[in-house]
């Protein structure tokens, strides 16, 4: 459940996921199909031709592939929703505050007024007299 009820979940989010479950389920399929196959042959009960099993013998590799390029743009799509949807709140936010300071301002060095001089700022306390 999201920190904010009315921020919009991002979509791309469930997209990976399904994606990602298509992808476990092809490699489970690619690397235990052939191993039943051949189980089952050993045991003398040869399974059915199937049309599927052959097209993943033949191309569950480049299935694979494929299935891992699009889980790396659909995560680098949700991270680059998820930054953009960030910075617009980020600046939503900013626009009723006050500037902050920048870091080539130095915050310790107190205002001066036009008429004064920054040395007359610096002063300080007054030395202690010596006794002689």
């Amino acid at each position: 459940m999201p920190s904010n009820p009315s921020e919009p979940r991002n979509p791309l989010y469930l997209l990976l996921l399904l994606a990602s479950l298509v992808f476990v389920l092809t490699a489970l399929a690619y690397a235990l199909v052939p191993a039943l196959e051949e189980k089952a042959a050993e045991a003398g009960n040869p399974a059915p031709p199937s049309e599927l099993r052959d097209a993943l013998r033949h191309d569950g590799g480049k299935w694979l592939l494929v299935e891992v390029a699009v889980m790396i743009v659909l995560g680098l799509a949700s991270m680059w929703l998820d930054g953009h949807r960030l910075r617009r709140l980020q600046n939503r936010e900013a626009e009723g505050r006050m500037p902050t300071v920048k870091s080539d301002q130095n915050p310790l060095l107190s205002p001066t007024v036009s008429h004064e001089s920054s040395q007359a700022a610096d002063r300080g306390t007054a030395p202690r007299d010596q006794p002689s």
